[in-house]
């Protein structure tokens, strides 16, 4: 079992406050508001490190005790998704955590907190929770072999969610679950069921969220359906997979040697915002009201007849969010640009739209104003271009020696 993180003093208080009774004069409040997250348009996130940025605790507890007053279950309820698993070592955990927070001050936050090793942690994850639906909890892992998240990874996906404006981020989290899989793919061939099945993330049959019956938004370590892919959206699915050792080379202060750069930055929130762009991409004309959803048989943006064309002529600049499949793919990238298939196309450009609008404004016109006008509603944003400071700096010879190939060349 892991140990609980030493916090500062000055937060103690706080955290024995989430642990005592709701205040009943409060009144009930509905859930995902996003009034805790709200929507970043400029680029104080994006010009920040790791360690800038992110909500204190006391907002966080603060988050809590609003959505947790005047619903003496609702903690129980969250908890018991954010930790939702199936694998027989993770319950033995749980039941662990369960029996040494019984009696204790805090409740289910104990237990949250000792699945997350981080009392900080815990309590992000709640708040992201109740505010916008996010769940963000560990691998089904039998033999514990994946990286895990920690309080570090909860930071970066909290800023990436805020770059998100709020009626996206609702569509996606209408997600259902996928609960009839076998019998949808029946009168498929034998080939094409066994494609669909390797491609169905088990994650995906937990995190369900009972009071709706919808799948949130969730984030979870693993390794893809390549063990070298960064991050990965499985078609029709809101569940995004990291490969937490590869996305942790776009934390500031990692060496690239691929394109001769140090980053000062944080730049896996790039990273992070194309993957929920593919969310995006998955969930924009869903309704949210079929019973049946299967990641084969959809409508996509990417594959939408009349934005084909517009995603086809776009002409997208290399950025962190495809910096490191690009090398894996070299013939998608021509001249420093980015000329991938349809679906990381489409992704790209939502990212870019919202992490370098100024420099996509000129490069790609016609698809700036379709985003603007058909996805984003009008919201526009600051990018990485208007950052006061650089994001890199380039690296010493010594860094670049045994260095790979170089960019466009």
């Amino acid at each position: 079992m892991q140990r609980l993180a030493r916090l500062p003093k000055t937060t103690l208080p706080v955290l024995l406050w989430l642990g005592c009774c709701h205040t009943a004069a409060l009144a009930a409040q509905p859930l995902f508001q996003n009034r805790f997250f709200t929507l970043s348009q400029g680029n104080e996130l994006l010009c920040a490190t790791s360690e800038q940025q992110f909500l204190p605790i006391d907002r966080l507890a603060e988050a809590i005790q609003f959505y947790e007053a005047g619903h003496p279950d609702l903690r129980g309820q969250a908890v018991a998704v954010l930790t939702d698993h199936k694998n027989p070592e993770r319950l033995d955990d749980l039941s662990d955590y369960r029996a040494a927070c019984a009696g204790q001050p805090g409740g289910d936050l104990c237990v949250l907190e000792k699945y997350w090793g981080d009392r900080e942690a815990a309590a992000r994850a709640l708040a992201l929770f109740y505010d916008t639906k996010t769940v963000v909890k560990h691998a089904e892992d039998p033999n514990y072999l994946i990286k895990p998240f920690s309080a570090d990874h909860l930071r970066i996906f909290e800023k990436a969610v805020r770059k998100i404006p709020a009626f996206l981020r609702h569509t996606i989290t209408k997600a259902k679950p996928v609960e009839k899989l076998e019998q949808e793919i029946a009168d498929q061939p034998a080939a094409m069921q066994a494609l669909i099945r390797d491609a169905y993330q088990e994650d995906y049959d937990t995190s369900i969220w009972q009071a709706d019956h919808t799948h949130p938004l969730t984030l979870v370590p693993g390794i893809g359906f390549r063990s070298q892919t960064v991050a990965q959206v499985f078609s029709g699915q809101n569940l995004i997979v990291f490969t937490v050792k590869a996305f942790d080379n776009g934390k500031e202060g990692s060496v690239y040697r691929d394109i001769g750069v140090e980053y000062l930055v944080d730049f896996r929130l790039p990273i992070v915002v194309h993957e929920i762009a593919h969310t995006i991409d998955n969930f924009h004309f869903w309704n949210g009201e079929d019973d049946l959803y299967f990641f084969y048989k959809y409508r996509k943006i990417s594959n939408d007849a009349q934005t084909l064309k517009i995603i086809a002529d776009a002409k997208l600049a290399l950025w962190p969010s495809k910096w490191f499949e690009a090398f894996e793919f070299l013939a998608e990238v021509n001249d420093g640009r980015y000329d991938g298939n349809v679906q990381e196309k489409l992704a790209e450009l939502v990212a870019q739209y919202i992490l370098i609008p100024e420099r996509l404004q000129q490069s790609a016109p016609a698809a700036y104003l379709w985003l603007r006008g058909d996805v984003f509603r009008g919201i526009e944003y600051q990018g990485y271009d208007r950052c006061p400071t650089p994001l890199t700096k380039p690296i010493s010879w010594w860094q670049r020696y045994a260095s790979g190939k170089l960019l466009g060349r």
